[in-house]
């Protein structure tokens, strides 16, 4: 390829990449079970339970049918490290999770990332593995932490955050000497 034409794939990328997160984001909140999955493959895994993204979307839109807010799902920071066919992607997130009357029925916040293995398959960027970091959770009913009841990843810093197995060949810190790379397992 070209200068222009790895410029153009690489941009591409990128943006079908932030695409898929924005589906799945949108998906939950809207209740749209077709967008949740249309930003996973078929055999994707994903962390927020067993059963593959398509037993996780039917879990979350009972959860939040059941619940009388709306929640929001927001992507902020998006690094995408692309590699031929395959990136390694950290989106954080925050989210406003709408709880029942039992919960006092506010929201409570959680912010933390996805690290996600994105492929692209027949043409299409979408998520082959996801992986969830909590790095803040707040309860709107009492304001405590509620980050170790959690069944997920947590956040640290340097080689303690789960990232760092992802992005551990790419992103050095400064005065050390690691390389580039896109990790691909």
């Amino acid at each position: 390829m070209s200068g222009d034409q790895d410029m153009l794939a690489e941009l591409t990328a990128q943006f079908e990449i932030r695409d898929a997160l924005y589906r799945f984001c949108r998906g939950v909140d809207r209740g749209d079970r077709d967008a949740m999955l249309s930003a996973f493959h078929p055999d994707a895994t994903d962390s927020h339970g067993p059963g593959g993204p398509a037993a996780v979307a039917d879990v979350l839109l009972d959860r939040f049918d059941r619940t009388p807010g709306i929640g929001q799902h927001h992507i902020t920071n998006v690094l995408a490290e692309v590699s031929d066919e395959v990136a390694a992607v950290e989106s954080y997130f925050i989210i406003f999770n709408a709880q029942g009357s039992d919960r006092g029925g506010e929201h409570d916040l959680v912010g933390g990332r996805y690290l996600d293995r994105f492929e692209k398959r027949d043409g299409a960027w979408r998520i082959a593995r996801r992986d969830i970091v909590i790095d803040v959770a707040r309860s709107a009913l009492s304001g405590d932490s509620i980050l170790s009841s959690l069944p997920f990843l947590v956040g640290g810093r340097h080689e303690q955050d789960p990232s760092a197995a992802m992005f551990g060949r790419g992103r050095a810190r400064p005065g050390t000497a690691q390389g580039k790379g896109v990790s691909t397992s």
